[in-house]
This record gives C-alpha cells, sequence and structure tokens, in this order.
C-alpha cells in the first residue's frame, strides 16, 4: 500500500485514535449493540486520559497506521503472560476496510511481540462480529473458545482467537 506508515502511537494521536474508535466502533457494533453499550464502552475505553496513559505504559504497545499524515487506523495490546500477548484493540477507519491497513498493523504487531520470544497473539471479539473474525481468520486465527459476558450491561458472547506465531522462545 503507497505511502502506508506504521508507527509508535504518540500523545499528540490521541484525539485521531478516538476518531478512529469512534467509527469504527459504530461501524461494526451499531447492528450488534445498544448504542448506550457503544457509548458507554468508548467513554471508558478511549478517554483521552487512558488513551494517554496506555501510549506511555512501556508494557503497551501502541500502533498507528497513518497515510498522507492522517491516522487511518490503530492497534493496541500487551503481555497476558510470559509467552502470550494480547490483542485488546484494532480497528480502521472504516471508509479503508478492505485495504490493507488492518494487515499491515497486525502483521507490525505480531512482528513486535514475536521478536521478543512471544509464542502466541489472542484477543476477543464478539461473536456476532463477522466482519471481524472473517479478518482474523484471514490472517490465519484460530477460534478457541467462546463466552458470554457482561458488556456495559448488555449480555453479549465473545470468542476467543489464538494465533502461534512461531518463533517462540529460545
Amino acid at each position: 500500500m503507497e505511502d502506508l506508515m506504521v508507527r509508535d502511537a504518540v500523545l499528540g494521536d490521541v484525539q485521531s485514535i478516538t476518531r478512529v474508535a469512534e467509527a469504527g466502533w459504530v461501524s461494526a457494533y451499531q447492528d450488534v449493540l445498544a448504542e448506550t453499550t457503544i457509548e458507554a464502552a468508548l467513554a471508558e475505553w478511549y478517554s483521552p486520559t487512558l488513551t494517554r496513559e496506555r501510549i506511555e505504559d512501556d508494557a503497551v504497545t501502541y500502533l498507528i497506521a497513518e497515510q498522507d499524515d492522517t491516522v487511518v487506523g490503530y492497534a493496541s495490546g500487551a503481555a497476558a503472560d510470559n509467552s502470550v500477548v494480547d490483542l485488546g484493540s484494532i480497528y480502521v477507519t472504516p471508509d479503508r476496510w478492505g485495504e490493507g491497513i488492518g494487515t499491515a498493523l497486525l502483521d507490525t504487531f505480531e512482528t513486535r511481540w514475536s521478536t521478543r520470544g512471544y509464542d502466541a497473539v489472542q484477543l476477543l471479539v464478539l461473536a456476532d462480529n463477522e466482519v471481524g473474525q472473517s479478518f482474523y481468520r484471514a490472517q490465519g486465527y484460530e477460534a478457541v473458545g467462546e463466552r458470554e459476558t457482561e458488556l456495559f450491561g448488555e449480555t453479549v458472547r465473545e470468542r476467543r482467537y489464538r494465533k502461534e506465531l512461531g518463533s517462540g522462545r529460545r
């Protein structure tokens, strides 16, 4: 993809991350979750304070996809234990879905953790989010479990996906 740059997020990216998160959440979940659930998740998980804290936390990998000086996607995650990393979020501006931006972010995220000696990446995706699930399956992730959980007062089903990174600890 021409001129796409994946880089570490900086504090100046907070507003752009929030913009991409809002657009991504509405597009991905408007037919799956109540509007109040989406609003609560965005308010809590993407508050400027929390986003800044995550960007500054050395334990968190927070990546930005940028094209023509515009943030068009992001990914973040941290170690779950000494061999597995949790991909906490990955979103791309909806009008850019299918252009390889999510793949570039995920590839960079996986490489970053693989070179640190981690064996696998795992993540949770809503069972009703077929767009997300098809993306992860296309990237080599396999569904390894499912659970029912509460999300801001709404009961949802989540699927856990996992991908072995292949490098492992030596």
